[in-house]
């Protein structure tokens, strides 16, 4: 929903304001993009620590580097060509990023698919290092026959 703001602090804290970490201060400004990263490695760790073995998490806040901890999902997309093609960039960006382990809604999220575009999402997905199936609630489900 645009807010019509054009503001950097539209809906979220004002950049201005301060956090603390022990004894020191940080304006919000500079560790707001950290969120995804300082909640992914604690997750990861705790995950490790419940089963003492190395566990999967995926997020959609994610930082640079956070590849060691967590997977990437792209998140909600549409059910249109347009974003098939569109997830193959979303997944060399976040290899870019240092985030290997990412995907895509195959099929896509929002509105009904369609039988071809599903089958050709479902034969890139193959490739993807993470593939799922999901869609949204209100919409038909596709799986490939």
């Amino acid at each position: 929903k645009n807010t019509g703001s054009t503001r950097l602090s539209a809906k979220t804290l004002c950049m201005e304001s301060v956090q603390s970490a022990g004894n020191k201060n940080y304006r919000h400004y500079d560790v707001h993009s950290l969120y995804g990263w300082s909640q992914s490695q604690p997750t990861f760790q705790a995950a490790l620590k419940a089963v003492n073995q190395r566990s999967l998490v995926i997020s959609r806040s994610t930082y640079p580097s956070s590849g060691r901890y967590v997977g990437h999902w792209l998140g909600d997309n549409k059910s249109i060509w347009d974003d098939l093609y569109r997830s193959i960039i979303g997944m060399l960006e976040f290899n870019i990023f240092g985030i290997p382990y990412v995907g895509a809604d195959v099929c896509g999220f929002e509105g009904n698919t369609t039988n071809e575009l599903c089958t050709r999402w479902m034969q890139l997905g193959a490739f993807y290092p993470f593939f799922r199936n999901h869609n949204g609630l209100k919409h038909k489900v596709r799986i490939y026959r």
